[in-house]
């Protein structure tokens, strides 16, 4: 045991100082300042052409924020102190709160955390789906516009009502659980029931404002019931901030995670009756150094039971697997995603899950820092994972970027998921040291699967929205006009919105899948799909959280190929209940219910 901690704290040294080495605005060290004081430069290596796009496919992602009618602006609280809670936002989430069959979007919005304060309270937007790609804003009527420093959203039914409940994180203030309930007009609204579910007061929040960031709902119990899982960030303490200058410029920086004291994320057990419980340390959680910024929740290791990565930020990983009967293992460096291949944490932020290499289990993907390699876990099955990025043409071309949100989706509909990525700096000044390469504002990345884990960018060709740059932070993805093809809302922090309408063309099929859960959570969090096609078998999981701050379209939106229909569907329902569905067309949406026997068309 003593061998293993100080392994840790050795593995934990490595990656603060890595972190510290390439984090722009740090004060460099004698092993890494270069000749004038900075840093060194980042390896550069010469531009290289993008290859051809598969045959028949074009991607043409297209910026229509305003053409759908969203008006929206993420507060910019940013001073020269360069606060770390001003960097960090906002989140989006896609949820049909309405349940009229297209995807409505909520967008967290932020708030200065020192004054100067805006001369009017900026607040929280819902946007409703009004069809035909428009956008209605009905904010105050659904009664959701949280002012605060909000952070990201989640989403979940949390009574099984039929109609999803949003959950709000934020710094400063307790976060919000918004209730689903009926408008008295036909219509939907939200009741915040924060206080009255138990969630009024963080159990981490003794000595300093809270800081949560992302969430996911999951049954890790297997009681029907969506409970809930909160990640934390850093302990803060405004009037004891730190001083933190770039020593050639000796201009303020912004200060890594590094200066701050890890905090605890929260696991919340859904009691029914609209109650949660605290069960952190009961389900074995409990974990006091957490820096927690992006999770995930699906079933990992195939054994019918939901487990938890949390992407942590310049501390090793959290891979919690649910060992059943209420209890989580906490999983250490040997399973394999903790910390890099070369063994030191990275500063990990944004996850996205799914099986990228064909292999039937899901692997994870995880954002980084500038600097550090985006790392590429695969699965090896049971808990086991191997640091794959190298050779997976995801390293050299993610070097310069600093992720956060990223998806996992299938762009070409070949069959195989491919990955966007959100980026943008948290440093606002960064630009004024002249590095090309390590800008505030980045374009998001778009890259192409060949099935078997094997990544090509192809972000130059992937449309006008691909040409833009973002400071980039929650991405969340969302078939918002249901016409097949996979459409981004990218958060822009300090920016406005960002609705990135995909318009690609490809000779390629898909179905789209909504699980509905009897004896299992209603919204089938958890579940394992199985696709047979022709001779493939394409493997989906409904899984709880993913990106980074976002909430996704809770379908599941699945490429088919040349084929023209699935001619056979698998599902492992949280209940452990398997069925079977099919064949089913493709080219149209199917509802799936649990304990039924066909699959119900979608307009």
């Amino acid at each position: 045991m003593r061998t293993v901690l100080i392994g840790l704290v050795v593995l934990g040294a490595a990656g603060a100082a890595a972190w510290l080495a390439f984090r722009p605005g740090a004060t460099p060290t004698p092993e890494t300042a270069g000749p004038t004081g900075q840093p060194p430069a980042l390896p550069r290596s010469p531009p290289e052409p993008e290859p051809p796009l598969p045959s028949g496919v074009r991607i043409n992602f297209v910026d229509v924020t305003a053409a759908a009618d969203i008006e929206f602006k993420h507060v910019d609280g940013r001073t020269e102190m360069e606060y770390l809670m001003d960097s960090t936002g906002p989140g989006a989430a896609w949820i049909d709160y309405d349940q009229d069959g297209l995807l409505d979007l909520f967008l967290v919005q932020g708030y200065p955390v020192v004054p100067p304060y805006p001369a009017t309270a900026p607040g929280c937007k819902l946007y409703r789906n009004m069809g035909g790609g428009k956008f209605r804003e009905v904010t105050t009527e659904a009664g959701v516009g949280h002012v605060g420093c909000g952070q990201g959203a989640a989403v979940g039914d949390i009574d099984n009502d039929g109609f999803p409940d949003l959950f709000v994180t934020c710094y400063g203030k307790p976060n919000v659980l918004y209730h689903n309930v009926p408008d008295g007009k036909g219509g939907r609204r939200f009741e915040d029931v924060t206080a009255r579910a138990g969630m009024g007061d963080h159990p981490d929040w003794k000595d300093r404002p809270n800081w949560s960031t992302s969430a996911a709902f999951l049954d890790y119990d297997n009681d029907g019931l969506l409970d809930l899982f909160v990640c934390s960030y850093v302990r803060v303490d405004l009037a004891k901030y730190p001083e933190c200058v770039q020593a050639a410029t000796r201009r303020r920086a912004a200060c890594p995670p590094t200066r701050f004291e890890g905090t605890r994320c929260v696991l919340y057990r859904n009691a029914g009756g609209g109650k949660f419980v605290d069960v952190t340390k009961e389900a074995g959680v409990d974990q006091p150094k957490a820096k927690g910024l992006g999770v995930v929740a699906l079933d990992l290791d195939d054994d019918g039971l939901i487990d938890i990565f949390v992407a942590n930020d310049g501390v090793p990983n959290f891979l919690f697997r649910n060992a059943g009967k209420g209890r989580f293992e906490s999983l250490g460096p040997a399973c394999g995603c903790l910390v890099n291949g070369t063994g030191n944490p990275q500063a990990y932020m944004g996850v996205a899950a799914g099986d990228l290499d064909g292999d039937g289990l899901p692997d994870l993907f995880s954002t980084t820092f500038a600097g550090e390699s985006k790392s590429l876990f695969r699965n090896r099955g049971k808990c086991l994972f191997l640091d794959v990025t190298a050779g997976s043409g995801l390293g050299p071309a993610t070097w310069h970027r600093l992720g956060f949100g990223t998806c996992a989706l299938d762009v070409d509909r070949d069959g195989s998921l491919d990955l966007v990525i959100a980026n943008g700096h948290v440093m606002a000044h960064i630009d004024r040291d002249g590095d090309p390469t390590n800008t505030f504002r980045q374009p998001a990345q778009l890259f192409l699967n060949d099935g078997k884990g094997r990544f090509t960018e192809f972000t130059k060709q992937s449309g006008p929205a691909f040409r833009k740059q973002y400071v980039g932070r929650a991405l969340a993805q969302a078939d918002y006009d249901n016409d097949g093809r996979t459409d981004l809302y990218l958060a822009d922090s300090g920016g406005p919105a960002a609705l990135l309408h995909n318009e690609s063309v490809t000779p390629h099929n898909w179905v789209r899948l909504e699980l509905r859960g009897t004896r299992s959570n209603r919204d089938a969090v958890g579940a394992k799909v199985t696709l047979h096609v022709g001779g493939r078998k394409l493997v989906r999981h409904k899984e709880g959280g993913g990106s980074y701050l976002a909430a996704h379209d809770p379908r599941l939106l699945v490429g088919l190929g040349p084929a023209r229909q699935a001619d056979r569907v698998e599902v492992r329902w949280p209940s452990g209940l398997v069925e079977q569905f099919g064949p089913l067309e493709a080219g149209r949406g199917y509802r799936l219910t649990e304990g039924t026997k066909g699959a119900e068309p979608r307009p």
